[in-house]
């Protein structure tokens, strides 16, 4: 960082994009763990750059435009958080947003994505439940030997 690069406070940050400071905490947090690398003073406190309110405007926009808080943390870092692996390697968060605007994407709306989730949970159950009874099964069959066994 140069001796000249303008510095703010979360405080003034959150004024600046006109959000609270909570939530300017968490949007900061959810950057981090997608490997965003904010600078930080000798006390561990986050010290945002103009490239920090570039990208955090940026998600302001992305998230004013309706696009979900992973879709657009994803957009911004180029870190996809389901697989924990880079989506693809960009160098500029605001790059990787103004690329993907060029490329159509599909949004689930809420809808979509409960019917995707509950017909993989139902899935799953059914495979799950013909697992149990045909171990149940097994185990009857061996329980009903042993039974004739004994009476024999």
């Amino acid at each position: 960082m140069s001796e000249q690069e303008i510095q703010y406070t979360a405080k003034d940050l959150a004024a600046s994009l006109e959000v609270t400071t909570s939530t300017l905490r968490r949007w900061a947090i959810a950057l981090e763990s997608a490997h965003y690398p904010f600078k930080r003073n000798s006390k561990g406190q986050r010290i945002y750059t103009e490239k920090d309110l570039t990208t955090l405007d940026e998600l302001k926009r992305l998230l004013a435009e309706k696009r979900t808080f992973a879709d657009a943390i994803q957009q911004l870092t180029g870190y996809d958080k389901l697989t924990e692996q880079p989506a693809k390697e960009l160098e500029d968060p605001v790059l990787a947003s103004n690329e993907s605007e060029k490329v159509d994407s599909q949004v689930l709306n809420a809808d979509e994505l409960e019917k995707i989730v509950s017909h993989a949970v139902k899935k799953a159950v059914k495979k799950e439940r013909e697992k149990l009874f045909k171990q149940l099964k097994k185990q009857m069959k061996k329980e009903m030997e042993k039974l004739k066994k004994k009476k024999a």
